[in-house]
């Protein structure tokens, strides 16, 4: 035990700045964000763990516990849901970003079936209504169904995400 008590009586700024860091490792590791509040925690006590503060450890690690608790529930409470609704931006999902694009008609439609250009790649493709569109029309992607765009034309494509 008496180890234990040196070990703690020797606690300075750099210690708990390296306690952050392996706790910010940890987090990296997990990616749950709930070891974010430790180590956020652990950065700041090393700040009241200055020499020129002169703290005891006792105090340090009560110092600890206390920024724990509320960073933690603060985070879970707000941070989290934040960066949940963040990972619905469709940065990496390209099939969501088509949805409101323009394609061009390729191909001949036959029973509202047929192959569009969306950019430098051609897709099969159907119409929403089951009509035929021409060849070089413009028609707009309503949904996305694995490899099949469904289409429309502009009347009935999403006005906020459509583009010339």
């Amino acid at each position: 035990m008496d180890i234990l008590f040196s070990v703690f009586d020797r606690m300075n700024m750099w210690a708990w700045w390296a306690i952050a860091g392996v706790i910010l490792i940890a987090e990296l590791l997990t990616g749950t964000t709930y070891l974010l509040w430790p180590a956020a925690a652990a950065f700041l006590t090393g700040f009241v763990a200055m020499e020129t503060f002169g703290v005891s450890w006792p105090i340090q690690l009560g110092v600890f516990i206390v920024l724990t608790l509320p960073l933690l529930w603060a985070g879970d409470r707000w941070v989290r849901p934040a960066l949940k609704s963040g990972s619905d931006s469709g940065l990496n999902d390209r099939s969501g970003r088509m949805v409101g694009q323009r394609v061009t008609v390729v191909g001949a439609f036959s029973a509202g079936q047929g192959r569009v250009r969306y950019g430098d790649t051609e897709w099969s493709a159907q119409t929403a209504d089951g009509s035929d569109p021409e060849t070089g029309a413009h028609w707009f992607v309503t949904e996305v169904r694995g490899v099949i765009l469904t289409i429309a034309p502009a009347a009935a494509a999403p006005d906020s995400q459509a583009t010339a």
